[in-house]
């Protein structure tokens, strides 16, 4: 978990977003509420997809190498895979790993986007948010939103 995950899981974080809210008047409550729901924070997060926490075990190759560690977290966009071994942001990896109560295994073409001490981050290459295999829906736990066109994970 990286500085800037550690301070937003601090509880003094939800704790003082808590006490401004609740010192606001009813009007201003209900402005911010009607900016929240129109996007005020679109753009300004820097996931695209929200995260979940899904211990998995995952073997992935970069080049002629293959390894074998344990997935932090995934989402539509990528997934976050605890290792020491050393690698460079941009090499193209391909992934491959099932749930535990299937048969199923799931190979996803990615590239790591950042490298820390705890592991690295890699973005999906081959997963699109509206043409997700099956078996990763079913690995994930993912449903498409036909109303929306989004994606909604069921963990």
């Amino acid at each position: 978990m990286d500085y800037e995950e550690k301070k937003l899981q601090d509880p003094t974080v939800t704790h003082r977003l808590f006490q401004l809210i609740t010192s606001m008047s009813d009007d201003a409550r209900r402005t911010l509420l009607k900016l929240l729901e129109n996007g005020l924070l679109k753009g300004k997060c820097r996931r695209e997809h929200f995260r979940k926490a899904l211990r998995l075990p995952v073997a992935y190759a970069i080049g002629k190498h293959a390894y074998r560690d344990f997935i932090k977290d995934i989402s539509l966009g990528g997934v976050f895979i605890f290792t020491r071994t050393p690698f460079q942001a941009g090499q193209q990896i391909r992934l491959v790993f099932r749930k535990k109560d299937s048969d199923n295994p799931v190979t996803i073409l990615g590239k790591v986007a950042r490298v820390t001490p705890e592991g690295i981050g890699i973005e999906f290459l081959s997963l699109k948010n509206c043409d997700l295999n099956p078996r990763f829906r079913g690995i994930v736990g993912l449903d498409a939103e036909a109303s929306t066109g989004c994606l909604r994970a069921h963990w």
